[in-house]
């Protein structure tokens, strides 16, 4: 498993975030796959950076986030990008890939949807509508109770 997959989506896009915002100062290879590097962050010093992609659990960095335990932070996935520029490329062309699959599907899904109820009958809209009301969350059911003015005797 490698360093991005180590790592939480937020770290990823966090992380991307500061490659972007070139937060990354200092970038030496130790040896081959072994980095170290200083990144700039909230701090008012640079957080101290070692990713090592070989065994990115051995990967350190003296923020908040990841001092003493075996996660990736953005500081780690700033750096790696910062070391492999092609990488922070795919990444950012992977997540704009999905995202337009996601966007497309959701645009396929809801005229499903619609189709679907513009060709039930009023009676099944009507059960449909009670069980979304009844069997959905709370919210749902006092929205429709305040929208229709229910709440008043």
């Amino acid at each position: 498993m490698g360093l991005l997959e180590c790592a939480s989506s937020a770290s990823l896009f966090r992380g991307h975030d500061y490659y972007e915002n070139k937060k990354v100062k200092n970038l030496t290879e130790i040896s081959a796959g072994v980095f170290a590097a200083d990144v700039v962050g909230t701090a008012s010093e640079p957080y101290t950076v070692k990713i090592d992609i070989t065994h990115p659990r051995k990967s350190t960095c003296n923020c908040p986030h990841a001092n003493g335990k075996r996660i990736v932070c953005k500081h780690m996935i700033a750096t790696y990008f910062t070391a492999y520029p092609e990488e922070a490329v795919r990444f950012y062309q992977e997540y704009m890939k999905a995202r337009e699959d996601e966007e497309k599907w959701e645009e396929e899904i809801l005229d499903r949807v619609q189709e679907c109820v513009c060709s039930m009958k009023k009676g099944e809209l009507q059960q449909t509508l009670l069980e979304l009301l009844l069997n959905g969350p709370e919210w749902q059911f006092e929205r429709f109770i305040r929208d229709h003015d229910l709440d008043e005797y």
